[in-house]
């Protein structure tokens, strides 16, 4: 087996599973909230994930929706990701986000980034509440006997 070439990755200072781990809530963020703030070196691994996730989903059927699932661990953000962000994205391919350098972090001077969804998230439709109605309730009438 040959090595691929220039499969870099930033290691982040962490092993693999951390890795993983933090790449799989950063993108269920970006999900849920359609923006985060992150340091650039994260921010340019989360959009190229992100780009392949939307690629994966914007094919629509329920193989693509598993396999999104299953790579953020979470159906709901998949459903979410399948059924109201890649239809507002209209027909796009890819370049789904756009990185802003926000400033610097105050602690380490590490240049921050905010990710953001180039379209704005839809509003999650609400279900609306089941009314229960409530059976009349019998009146109950007292009778008052009179002594004679």
């Amino acid at each position: 087996m040959g090595r691929r070439h220039y499969s870099i990755i930033a290691k982040l200072n962490r092993n693999t599973k951390e890795r993983k781990s933090l790449f799989r809530v950063q993108l269920k963020q970006l999900i849920e909230l359609g923006s985060i703030t992150t340091t650039v070196t994260k921010a340019k691994i989360i959009k190229r994930l992100f780009d392949r996730l939307a690629a994966k989903a914007s094919d629509r059927s329920l193989t693509s929706r598993r396999l999104v699932a299953s790579e953020l661990g979470s159906p709901k953000s998949a459903n979410r990701l399948v059924d109201l962000i890649i239809p507002v994205m209209g027909g796009r391919r890819s370049g789904f986000t756009t990185i802003q350098k926000v400033g610097v972090r105050r602690g380490d001077s590490t240049t921050t980034a905010s990710i953001s969804l180039i379209v704005p998230l839809p509003e999650t439709p609400k279900k609306e509440a089941k009314v229960v109605k409530e059976a009349p309730k019998k009146e109950i009438k007292k009778v008052i006997k009179k002594k004679p």
